[in-house]
């Protein structure tokens, strides 16, 4: 949009073009990506017990058993922070780049490059930050309850 001309154009109509732009964009990606994810979650745990119980040819009682024995709830929610986070940096580094890409289609080229570079970098930085704030003080594993 920087290219063909169409923030300088926001801005000249009086329209603060990041809370336009990039507050809009990252508002939908999490209205999106909050029922993906729960969606996801559920289908994990449904294709896992059908290929345990269906396939493989376990109990249903014992695969129930272990499923609530093993899942922790908070587990989930937490995963749910972790997800949200991972799609909040993601979104703001994409849209850091594509907001200041300059230099034609070579310089969008490069912009994408390098925000799925610093995406990456964020995303393992996340999950790093997370484990650590969850479980890197305790010095004992809890398998269950």
């Amino acid at each position: 949009m920087r290219i063909s001309e169409e923030i300088d154009a926001l801005e000249v109509m009086a329209i603060r073009s990041i809370p336009y732009l990039v507050g809009t964009r990252i508002l939908a990606g999490l209205i999106a990506v909050v029922p993906l994810y729960a969606l996801s979650v559920l289908a994990s745990f449904l294709s896992s017990r059908i290929a345990t119980v269906v396939m493989l040819g376990q109990s249903p009682g014992v695969y129930d058993h272990y499923f609530a024995t093993f899942l922790r709830p908070a587990d989930v929610l937490w995963s749910f922070l972790q997800a949200i986070t991972m799609a909040v940096v993601v979104m703001t580094v994409h849209s850091y780049y594509g907001y200041t890409a300059t230099g034609g289609p070579a310089g969008v080229g490069v912009a994408t490059g390098r925000a799925v570079r610093m995406s990456l970098i964020g995303v393992v930085t996340v999950t790093l930050l997370i484990s650590l704030a969850l479980y890197g003080s305790s010095r004992q594993l809890h398998l269950a309850g």
